[in-house]
């Protein structure tokens, strides 16, 4: 039996050649796992951006809206006029959750409490996290319809007002004698940060939340975005701007600026935040690692 000699001249990888292949793959395997971590990175990064973007889009479009309607009382020029079954309450520093008594504080459009919650029973010690609290008060652009039978609602011409509850629409003392005249809902929020209650790689994540009126023209409070971290309320009155406990008459605010620090709800690893962020007469320097975005606004009251 013959052996081809061709055979017999062949041989296998020696064990250099085998370490030295075996280096050079796990050479490209790292640099493959580093481009898909990069890769990962980027992305987590856009995407925070980009949530950072929207939820800041959002807040403050929704509260320059709301300030830009604070006061507004379905065209009527008279607030002394304003009467009815419910009636009008005189404007105080307070928010009971109990009674309707803080929808129902129509002539003052605007208010702010600087950082804290004190003496704002309806915004709750466990809800409430930093900053400040702003509250605007108007009667809803729309005409109503169909009434809620607890809700709160402003009749009103130009002259008159008449303030009540959705069943006693029909009551003599809930009439206006003068024409144009429409039926609009109440409206009040209390805007302030809060505590989610979630958390995200042990961090607690920190939401916008707000003071509405519900069914029953009480406040009851809601969860709107995740992610707000600060939010800071400064009131133009006599041309300067002041924090709320240095407003002599709310009557003369005729502005609002505030500002919103928004934060991601996860830390990203190696991404350190050491900027400072000036919102009014505060500044914070965080030193970790969040991303961040703040945004302003100034707002001129209409009402």
């Amino acid at each position: 039996m013959s052996i081809n000699r061709k055979y017999l001249n062949q041989r296998g990888f020696s064990i250099v050649e085998l370490m030295v292949a075996m280096v050079i793959g796990l050479f490209l395997i790292g640099a493959l796992i580093e481009v898909v971590l990069s890769g990962k990175k980027s992305f987590t990064a856009a995407d925070h951006f980009s949530r950072l973007q929207e939820n800041g889009r959002v807040t403050v479009n929704m509260l320059s809206r709301d300030l830009k309607r604070a006061g507004y009382l379905g065209g009527n020029s008279e607030i002394d006029s304003i009467y009815g079954s419910a009636g009008k309450e005189n404007p105080a520093a307070t928010c009971s959750g109990n009674d309707t008594s803080w929808g129902r504080m129509v002539s003052r459009g605007v208010f702010g409490i600087d950082g804290t919650n004190a003496g704002y029973a309806c915004v709750d010690d466990s809800d409430y996290l930093r900053g400040d609290i702003l509250t605007v008060r108007y009667a809803s652009p729309w005409t109503s319809g169909v009434l809620g039978a607890n809700q709160l609602y402003l009749r009103s011409s130009v002259f008159q007002g008449k303030i009540f509850l959705g069943q006693d629409e029909a009551l003599v003392d809930n009439t206006v004698s003068d024409q144009p005249q429409s039926v609009h809902e109440l409206m009040a929020y209390a805007y302030f940060v809060g505590n989610s209650g979630r958390s995200c790689n042990g961090a607690a994540v920190p939401s916008l939340f707000r003071v509405k009126l519900d069914s029953n023209g009480t406040p009851e409070t809601e969860e709107l975005l995740p992610g707000v971290e600060n939010f800071q309320v400064q009131f133009g009155e006599g041309g300067r701007y002041v924090n709320a406990d240095a407003v002599v008459d709310w009557d003369e605010v005729v502005t609002a600026q505030f500002w919103l620090l928004l934060r991601s709800e996860c830390s990203e690893t190696g991404f350190n935040d050491n900027r400072t962020y000036r919102m009014g007469n505060q500044t914070y320097t965080p030193n970790d690692s969040f991303h961040r975005q703040l945004y302003s606004s100034v707002v001129a009251l209409r009402n």
